[in-house]
């Protein structure tokens, strides 16, 4: 997944923070939300996490590193799973038709 972060944190309050880089979404979510994460390819993450990378190069492994909606299974889960507090396989599971 594409994220940007910042080390060592310098808020001064200890607090660690990141961001999750996000794309609109196109199939399998966009029936429950508009936007999901982009999920980078080894490759392209591996560019994504150089130092050195651009603005430019970093909107352009977003674009051509991303995997796609179609390498995903995608199938109903129970409305347990969009509250954090909850953790455990069981939110894996897909719902019984």
């Amino acid at each position: 997944m594409a994220a940007i972060g910042r080390t060592p944190f310098e808020r001064g309050d200890h607090a660690e923070g990141f961001l999750i880089v996000t794309a609109a979404a196109d199939r399998g979510l966009v029936d429950i939300h508009d936007r999901r994460p982009l999920v980078l390819t080894p490759e392209a993450a591996r560019e994504w996490m150089r130092q050195d990378v651009t603005g430019a190069e970093a909107a352009e492994i977003a674009s051509d590193g991303a995997v796609s909606a179609d390498d995903f299974t995608w199938h109903p889960v129970t409305r347990a799973v969009g509250n954090v507090k909850n953790q455990g396989p069981e939110l894996l599971a897909p719902l019984s038709p």
